[in-house]
């Protein structure tokens, strides 16, 4: 493995650059790197056969460069390693190099989830019954337990539990063991969320025509009266950040076929200005929001959309992460009672 480390790092180095062996052992070995100006810097490598975010916690901070190396790293192990200090490779690609002498920044992306992975004894963190437990946690200020979250979202308690405890294993949230949830990293949170749920391809979708543009269709909903429908995507994400004039309106809806008779909407295949969008559970219509009588999903789940779906949203999902970071926790509910924070 520390071989094929020195030979991956050596194929992304700047031209003229060199990467040299200094020495090996049991755990890795250490290298040089060489700048074309002569300037040299030995850094550590730490070979693991895997590595998870608790291993990354056991490894703390390092007391001189170094480069931590597996198979693949996930992206919550990526960023806690970035976080500690530390430089990282992995066979998929990822990769991120921070080395002040000789001055070398060199990042890159892999794969997001393992092209190998191995059986688990405990859920995993995919499927609507996750992101819906995911996405509440995130939004909802702690500390509540097992018995809370199963109520508040209709979920067998032995699978909050055994959840629970995966996320306490990627260090997504501190719960003591058989203990209540007492602190949540609501961004990790939500970006666990993206690497499995999709807007387009977790939610059952269909493409239409407003004659009378999106903005229009939003006020024609908003008049109509129809209930068991939330705007997400775009719309919602300016009303708090500005990063373009949003041009397709996105609603989760109990009944599309209602919303579009309603509002006269045309289907079609592509070049719509309106998706609607049948959602992956029933959570998308908790803790939603009002203005102007148009009704928003919350906060969270905009943010799960936009990073995960089409045209600028990713860059409208990474403008609101900025802004739900500044306004924290004022956007984030007190309770799972099911009423929203004023965003």
């Amino acid at each position: 493995m520390f071989d094929d480390v020195v030979r991956s790092l050596a194929s992304r180095l700047p031209p003229s650059w060199t990467v040299d062996v200094v020495s090996r052992s049991a755990a890795g070995g250490s290298v040089i790197f060489t700048s074309p100006d002569a300037v040299a810097g030995e850094v550590a490598v730490l070979t693991r056969r895997a590595l998870a975010p608790r291993g990354v916690e056991a490894l703390g901070e390092p007391g001189s460069p170094g480069i931590v190396a597996a198979p693949w790293l996930s992206p919550r192990t990526r960023g806690l390693l970035a976080e500690s200090g530390w430089s990282y490779i992995d066979a998929t690609g990822n990769t991120r190099i921070a080395v002040e002498r000789p001055g070398l920044f060199i990042q890159s992306e892999g794969a997001s989830r393992d092209p190998s992975p191995k059986p688990t004894p405990g859920p995993n963190l995919r499927g609507p019954r996750a992101w819906a437990l995911m996405r509440t946690m995130a939004e909802v200020l702690p500390p509540y337990g097992v018995t809370d979250l199963s109520d508040a979202l209709g979920i067998d308690p032995g699978y909050v539990s055994r959840l629970l405890g995966a996320l306490s294993d990627e260090l997504l949230i501190d719960r003591p063991a058989r203990g209540r949830v007492l602190t949540v990293e609501w961004e990790s949170l939500l970006r666990q969320i993206s690497t499995s749920y999709t807007l387009l391809g977790s939610n059952e979708t269909a493409t239409w025509v407003a004659p009378g543009g999106a903005e229009q269709f939003l006020r024609d909903l908003s008049a109509s009266k129809l209930k068991g429908w939330a705007v997400t995507g775009s719309f919602a994400a300016a009303r708090r950040v500005s990063v373009a004039a949003p041009e397709i309106a996105v609603v989760f809806a109990d009944d599309p076929e209602q919303i579009a008779e309603a509002t006269r909407l045309r289907p079609v295949r592509n070049g719509g200005n309106v998706v609607t969008a049948l959602p992956y559970d029933r959570v998308v219509f908790e803790r939603t929001w009002k203005e102007d009588s148009i009704v928003y999903a919350s906060v969270a789940q905009v943010v799960m959309d936009c990073l995960t779906g089409f045209g600028r949203m990713p860059a409208e999902a990474d403008a609101l992460l900025d802004w739900m970071r500044r306004s924290a926790p004022r956007w984030q509910s007190a309770s799972l009672s099911g009423v929203a924070a004023e965003p």
